[in-house]
């Protein structure tokens, strides 16, 4: 999630791309903030699919909060042309790791769902809130890591953009077995539901994650093909690849909006801490 070619950006292009972070910025920014809020001040939303949503909000506040902002800074700094500093390297870092912990964050729940839904039973008794705090960790060990060797010059920045593409196409290809099961399935699901609690609240949580894994993947196969298709060294790449990269970090901004549409318990949490808000 580095825009370091973009120096042949017209002061026009650097405008537009400010205004859109800056937008990004505060819409995601308060977005995820409710989102973190929502899990921590309500016990009903911290199932175990909540705590991937919630280290994948945390990511996202994080795109948001800082991420977006350093990107205007820089922006900025090319327009006038200054030289970059450290900002560059912190936002190199952030945006990376943010970049990998999104995809991990993703494929790990995408699991978590594939065996509440395929396996019930198994799932009651093998998935715990502990595990899922383990997987957590382990996603922002390897995002963390993955990172600081990127910024080190230890890994080349294909090794990330793989890592994240193999991971998509992955949780893909897992949603695609989710529905095509639950279709070929139906009549067995609906029996299921009435003897299983959680089933089919199970299923909503799933169609939930799925438009947040597809709607990324809408944002982030620019950032695959624009290297396929054009040069990395020609100008047109280097106009191009800012918005590329700001459509994949604003991403982040929508992520609490698709909560708010699918998932009536986040609704419910969203407008409790805003009316608390207004009143106080």
């Amino acid at each position: 999630m580095e825009n370091s070619t973009a120096s042949a950006l017209s002061s026009e292009a650097v405008t537009a791309l400010s205004v859109v972070s800056a937008v990004a910025s505060l819409l995601g920014s308060v977005g995820n903030l409710l989102v973190l809020l929502a899990v921590f001040k309500n016990e009903t939303i911290r199932t175990i699919p909540d705590f991937f949503i919630t280290s994948l909000a945390f990511s996202d506040f994080t795109v948001c909060a800082v991420f977006l902002p350093l990107s205007i800074y820089q922006f900025y700094q090319q327009n006038t042309g200054q030289r970059k500093d450290s900002s560059s390297l912190a936002k190199s870092f952030l945006g990376h790791v943010s970049m990998v912990a999104s995809a991990t964050n993703m494929f790990a729940v995408t699991i978590d769902r594939v065996i509440a839904i395929g396996f019930p039973f198994k799932y009651v008794a093998s998935v715990t809130k502990q595990k899922a705090a383990v997987t957590i960790a382990v996603v922002w060990m390897i995002s963390i890591a993955l990172g600081a060797l990127l910024i080190g010059e230890l890994i080349s920045i294909y090794v990330i953009a793989i890592y994240s593409a193999v991971l998509l196409l992955n949780t893909i290809v897992m949603y695609i077995y989710i529905f095509v099961k639950a279709k070929r399935q139906e009549n067995r699901i609906q029996e299921m539901t009435t003897r299983i609690p959680g089933v089919s609240a199970e299923k909503k949580v799933a169609k939930t994650i799925f438009t947040v894994v597809g709607i990324y993947a809408v944002c982030w196969l620019p950032t695959l093909l624009l290297p396929a298709f054009v040069n990395p060294s020609s100008e047109q790449f280097q106009q191009s690849f800012p918005w590329v990269m700001t459509l994949l970090a604003g991403n982040s901004a929508l992520n609490p909006f698709i909560y708010c549409l699918k998932s009536q318990k986040y609704r419910l949490a969203f407008s409790k801490i805003l009316r608390r808000t207004s009143v106080t």
